[in-house]
């Protein structure tokens, strides 16, 4: 492991420890869960699609520069999947 590589996972890991946890959101009778994750400085696109017992895990290639964008963005696109797919989306 490089020293770059090592400073920049403490980095992340502290910031991902510090971090208020993001609030979820329901919509159309499913929980979703935003869950940005920290990659290069930047944050990528990534949620939980919750109904009942079954969910949904998705990742994007969108990257924001800031937490809180990133999970106005991944709200927004977990909804346009769930006004597309409804519950399909679990098969």
């Amino acid at each position: 492991m490089g020293l770059l590589t090592f400073i920049k996972s403490l980095v992340s890991s502290i910031e991902t420890e510090s971090s208020p946890p993001l609030p979820m959101e329901e919509y159309k009778g499913f929980q979703i869960t935003p869950d940005p994750l920290l990659e290069d400085g930047q944050y990528r696109v990534r949620g939980v699609i919750k109904q009942g017992e079954q969910c949904h895990a998705f990742i994007r290639a969108d990257q924001l520069p800031s937490r809180e964008l990133c999970a106005r963005e991944t709200l927004r696109k977990a909804r346009v999947l769930i006004d597309q797919q409804g519950s399909t989306l679990f098969k």
